[in-house]
Formats: C-alpha cells, structure tokens, sequence
C-alpha cells in the first residue's frame, strides 16, 4: 500500500487533513453534456452584444462554454446560496444523480435536513471545480459566504485550488445589528483563491473609494460657495480635521494645492542609501547646491536625476516647506488616491436593496440579498484589468454585469462579463430581473455596452447536431468556433451565408440544409467570399457544411460538421462522453 494511503473499514483513503461527504469520491466525474446555448434576440439589447446573459443551469452552461473560454476567465465573483436554511437554497436529488436531468424535484433545503451540509456540497463542488477549468491560469475568483458554510467552503477551495492559491479572506460589514442576542452578526466574508498564485499581480489598487469620493464631494461644494483660496484652505483643513475618525487614512490630506485640490505630503523624495543626487532646489526649480535660495538637502541626497526633478517642480507636485533648512517633499493629490483591498470592508449592505429601487422604482421588492455595486467594482476593479472576462454564474439580480458596465465608463474599459442564472423555479431572474436591470442602468447612466440572451437548449451529441434546424446549428457554430476564444464570434443573421465573425474579421459561413443535403463546391465558396466582403471582413474565411470535394486555400478553410463541432465540445464519438467530460474537467 502506498504510504500516502491508508485503510478505513476496506476503503482507501488519502492521508493527511482533508473535507470528506458522501459524494467526495465523484464530484469531479458529475459533468453533463454540453447544450446549444440558442440566442434570443427579443431579450438581448445594444449594439454590442458580447456580453453574455444565459439562462440555465450553471454547470450545464459553463461545461457549453468550454470550447471558447476555458482558460480564459480573468475574474469569477459569486454570491452561491448560504444554506441559511430558508428559501435560499434549493437542491435537486435527480440532478445530483444526473447532471443532465431537469431540476423538477429541486426543493428549499431547511435547517431540520440532516444532510443539508452534504448537499450544499455536492452542489458546490462540481461547479467550482468547472468553473477553475475556466479560469486563465492569473485568474482569481471571489466566492461571498457567510459563517453557516465558511469552514466547508475553505477545506473545498483548498482541494480544489490548493490551499497554496488562497489569497486571503475578506470580512464585510455591511449591517450594523442591535439585536439582543449573544454576539451582533454584522459582517459576511468574500474568499478569495488564485489559480495559479504566482501568475497573479502582487500588488492590487481599488478603482474607487467611497470615502475619497465624499471627501472630493466635499471640497467641490466648498470651490463652489467661495473663491478665495485662504478660505477654501481653512475650510477644508476644519472639515478634514472635525471628520478625522471616519476618513481614517485619508485624514492626511488636509493642504490645498490651487490647481489641484487636496494633497498630503508624501516622504518619498530622498534616496534611501548614500549616493543620492546632490543639487539644490528653490520654487524656481534646480539650483546650484550652494544656492542660498536651497532648502535643506536629504543626507543622502535626492533620488531624483535633476531634470527630473524639474519636471516635478514644473508639475507642480513638490510641496515647499516653510523654513529653508527643511527638506522639500512630494505631493500626493487626494483625485488621484487609489485604495488597496483590505481584510475589513465596510460598505452598507443595504445599497445592493437601493439600487433596485433606483432603477424599478421605491416599491420594488423583488430580490432580498442583491449585493452592492460598489463590492462588485471593488473586487473586480482590484483583481483585473480593463479588458478582464469576468464570470457570475450565481448571477441572481445581475449586479456583477452592472458594476463591469459602471466601471468600464469609468476608465474606458472593456471589460466583458458573462452571467448565468436559472432562477428558482418560479421566476427566472435571468429574463425577469437582470435583463430589464441591466437595459434600466444602461439607458439611466449612459453606459457602454449591451448584452446577448441565451437559452440552455438542448443536449449534444452527432445526432442531435444533425437534427438541428439552420439557426440552432448557426448558434452552435458560433458558441463553438475556436476562432473565438475569449472574445467570443459576433452572430450575424439575415445572409444567406455568413453567420458569423470573430475579433481579427474572420467571417464563418454555412451552408446547411440537412445532414445529406449540405454540399460546399465552388460556387457557394465564391458567393460566401463575396458576401464577407461586402460585410467588410478581409479575413480568411472559415466554411461549415457536411461534405466538399475543394481543398482549403489562402482564401478559405473547410470545416465539417458534425466533426469540428465535436472536436470543440471534447467530444469524440469512439469514446464514452462521461469519461471524455470527467477527463476534460479535472484537467
């Protein structure tokens, strides 16, 4: 027996600390098949659609989206369900049992289930386990809990990312709670685990601030009821200074700068060993050291070259001090202050609530745990970039699509998001809520972008592809096309040929009536060629259909269907698709 292993009641087990449940041993091999994802134009909006809203199961959809986005997801934020033992958590036994089946017998899981721990993780686990399979290997994910299911998730998250890929815990505070009891709940917690820890940035900056924002709003208000800068200047240092405990470390910036606005000052203009540049400076700029104008010199000199610290001066971001024998130091500008994320995160968790009644007006009672924008945008302004996927498959009231679409109007981004959500049976959130929410914020704030809609249609395999109508293999073509990793191809409808095209203005035509009836010669290749051109895309063109008698060109590659469709969903029809899901999931 292998040392690593040993024998409980005839049953191997690994050694060492780990989360064991009834379902431990096949979590990763319940994968169902994958599904057309069909669109569904009435519900999408905007011109630029690639963002993506889908309703369905989220395994059954993430496993869909495999062949264009695994490894390609930059940032995960989910909300899952807390197992509060409420109308939070439904749980389906036949689709434990068969991934594929419909949740029909899905039921609120209550606090008198014995096994209502078991279930929530024989939930969880094959999600996040495909949901790691899409993530790019800097990828980070956020999972919200609270206490009831924080210890389980952890011991999961570290045998599914390895405990070695844990970022760190976040508490949220987010109520305040006056309630007798033994202990005030205030705070939930955010998770936060890497897939690869050490391709991750080391250092994180927060896109926005709210206590910087309301210091900003402060000081406008302030610009606004006088001009003159002594005054504004005794002003701003009395509201800093009378608010000192709830701006906390920002209660340094309490001088004025005229041009802009307030500043702290920041020590950062000596070199930290001997050798430094030695010159003078005055608020003219870079003098001879000996100049009697020169303030005092750092002992180790500057660490600035003297050009550039005349480009500071100019700048000017060098704050002078009052006496000539002190040393002159740096301006920190409060509009440009960019917070970390920390382990404490207070944030009123009732903004998630107001946003709602914002935009659908103060009656609206429709989503009881909708979370913050502000959370969203910190988490995923923090951990991406401006042109991040970011992936909600708990997506719930779609405050994730709302806070990409925030923050991308904010620096220009292009972020895009992709949001799953099957709803709760009764109510589909994903047509119900998150669609008209994400056209109301889109039209009220002006914001860049639009999204797809798309259905979890049916499941997949040669014969199912071959029983598609035109459309629905148009839709499949477009999901599973490797021309569109990350970013996804652009349907096109209404031509004859061309269904689509991807980021480099590759079109992909098909050429479907029927699985015996679906020749490419010639003359179709020429009349797609010709209808891409006219489409504006020089690309090589890529050509679905069942058979073809023309080798590929510069111009054009053949593609056969149901083959290449298969190919693309790790589909091979001389193998078992169980297995063949199992192997791709678990990597």
């Amino acid at each position: 027996m292998n040392p690593d292993q040993h024998s409980l009641n005839g049953v191997r087990e690994e050694a060492g600390l780990h989360l064991h449940w009834q379902g431990r041993r096949s979590y990763r091999s319940l994968v169902p098949a994958p599904r057309v994802l069909e669109p569904e134009p009435m519900l999408s909006y905007g011109e630029d659609q690639s963002n993506l809203v889908i309703e369905g199961d989220n395994l059954q959809v993430m496993v869909s989206l495999q062949s264009q986005y695994n490894d390609s997801v930059d940032v995960v934020y989910i909300d899952p369900p807390y197992n509060r033992g409420g109308n939070d958590f439904r749980y389906s036994d036949t689709r434990y049992r068969d991934p594929d089946a419909d949740a029909a017998d899905a039921v609120y899981i209550t606090n008198e289930d014995g096994g209502r721990h078991t279930k929530w993780l024989n939930y969880m686990a094959p999600r996040l386990v495909t949901t790691q399979r899409l993530m790019a290997d800097h990828g980070v994910i956020f999972v919200s809990i609270n206490d009831i299911e924080l210890g389980r998730l952890l011991m999961l998250m570290d045998e599914v990312f390895d405990e070695s890929n844990r970022i760190g815990i976040i508490a949220w505070k987010g109520s305040s709670d006056n309630n007798p009891s033994r202990i005030a709940i205030e705070h939930e917690y955010i998770v936060a685990y890497a897939k690869n820890l050490k391709k991750v940035a080391k250092h994180w900056t927060t896109p926005n601030d709210e206590v910087r924002d309301a210091l900003l709003e402060q000081y406008n208000a302030i610009c606004a009821e006088t001009s003159d800068f002594a005054e504004r200047k005794l002003r701003w240092s009395q509201l800093v200074k009378a608010n000192k405990e709830a701006v906390g470390r920002l209660g340094r910036y309490t001088d004025l700068d005229p041009e802009r606005g307030p500043y702290q000052v920041a020590y950062r203009v000596h070199n930290p060993k001997p050798g430094g540049y030695r010159y003078g400076v005055c608020e003219e700029g870079v003098v001879d050291v000996n100049d009697p104008r020169s303030y005092g010199m750092p002992l180790n000199g500057y660490r600035f070259k003297p050009e550039t610290m005349q480009r500071l001066i100019d700048d000017g971001t060098i704050a002078f001090p009052k006496k000539r024998d002190q040393i002159v130091q740096m301006k920190d500008f409060l509009i440009d202050y960019k917070g970390t994320l920390r382990s404490v995160i207070e944030l009123d968790a009732r903004k998630g609530a107001y946003r709602l009644k914002t935009l659908f007006g103060s009656d609206f009672d429709g989503f009881r745990y909708a979370k913050p924008v502000e959370l969203i945008e910190m988490l995923i302004g923090a951990a991406g970039n401006k042109d991040s996927v970011v992936l909600d498959c708990f997506a719930g009231s779609g405050t994730t699509g709302e806070a990409v679409l925030q923050l991308n109007k904010r620096d220009g981004g292009k972020r895009k998001f992709i949001l799953i959500e099957e709803g709760n049976g009764e109510d589909q959130y994903a047509r119900t809520l998150i669609t008209p929410r994400l056209r109301k914020a889109i039209e009220q704030d002006d914001l860049p972008g639009g999204f797809s809609f798309l259905l979890s249609g049916k499941q997949l395999d040669r014969q199912a592809i071959l029983g598609l109508e035109r459309d629905k293999i148009a839709a499949l073509i477009c999901q599973t096309d490797r021309s569109g990793v990350r970013t996804g191809i652009t349907r096109i409808t209404g031509k004859q040929w061309i269904i689509g095209s991807n980021s480099r203005g590759e079109a992909l035509a098909l050429v479907w009536q029927g699985p015996t009836k679906s020749r490419v010669n010639v003359d179709t290749i020429n009349a797609a060629i010709t209808e891409a051109r006219d489409l504006g895309l020089t690309g090589k063109l890529q050509i679905y259909g069942t058979t073809t008698t023309v080798s590929d060109t510069p111009a054009f590659t053949f593609k056969q269907i149901p083959d290449e469709i298969l190919i693309n969903l790790h589909l091979d029809e001389n193998e078992d698709e169980d297995e063949i899901f199992a192997a791709v999931v678990n990597g």
